[in-house]
């Protein structure tokens, strides 16, 4: 997948944009968030009930995550996003008054998957809020062992 943001293009194989779908589900679904959301992505339910995940259904998942691309049902890229990059090669991204430095490539999508979750959840998620769950987001990611 490409997209063009600030005139930049970027680019993600789309396998690895649906493991970083599964990545911030079980963010949420396994209660590592700082506040209780009920965000589930309804595409990876069907993922999380085998008893061992392999490649094909990675792929399997994949698919159907195009699907709902093109079709406009999803979208990870919150409207008014900014994305700026450091002379280190990391991101700054930059939301109305919110301003989250040093992201570095690796953490940069699950990130935005994760604003836009909290951007689009009802009922409305302050901005305040936002971002003390950014934080604590960063914070559990960067923490993850990294064996």
């Amino acid at each position: 997948m490409e997209f063009i943001l600030n005139n930049k293009k970027y680019s993600i194989i789309n396998h690895e944009l649906f493991i970083n779908y599964l990545m911030v589900d079980s963010y949420f679904r396994q209660r590592y968030s700082k506040y209780d959301y009920d965000i589930r992505f309804d595409f990876i339910e069907p993922i999380l009930d085998k008893e061992k995940i392999e490649f094909k259904d990675i792929l399997e998942g994949t698919e159907v995550l195009e699907q709902l691309i093109e079709k406009g049902e999803i979208n990870f890229i919150p409207q008014g996003l900014r994305i700026d990059e450091h002379l280190n090669g990391n991101f700054m991204i930059t939301y109305q008054d919110l301003e989250f430095k040093n992201v570095t490539v690796g953490e940069a999508i699950p990130f935005l998957i994760t604003l836009n979750s909290l951007l689009t959840y009802k009922p409305i998620v302050t901005l305040t809020q936002i971002e003390e769950e950014m934080n604590n987001f960063l914070e559990k990611f960067r923490s993850y062992p990294k064996d």
